[in-house]
């Protein structure tokens, strides 16, 4: 598994993800793929070629950051990865 800050993911793996949850988001994905290029934060977690977490922080660079969203593939729930992408944003 590789954990990045870097915004290496396409408009398909950022679809595959939020519609493996069920988000409707998913539905969107080049509006989805512009907002997460254009945020300040992204946590990423890829296994392979497959983007399997996600977290999104949204900040004013000064004194505020809130975390968006947190995602984990289904396939991938309980392994500890939403607790790791939270310590990278601490």
């Amino acid at each position: 598994m590789k954990y990045t800050e870097e915004k290496i993911f396409n408009e398909k793996q950022v679809q595959d993800l939020f519609l493996s949850i069920n988000w409707l988001s998913g539905n969107y994905p080049k509006r989805l793929y512009k907002a997460l290029m254009h945020s300040s934060t992204v946590i990423t977690v890829g296994d392979q070629a497959r983007l399997v977490g996600l977290v999104r922080v949204l900040d004013d660079s000064e004194m505020l950051a809130y975390i968006h969203y947190v995602l984990v593939h289904p396939d991938y729930q309980g392994q500890g990865i939403a607790g790791k992408m939270i310590k990278m944003v601490k």
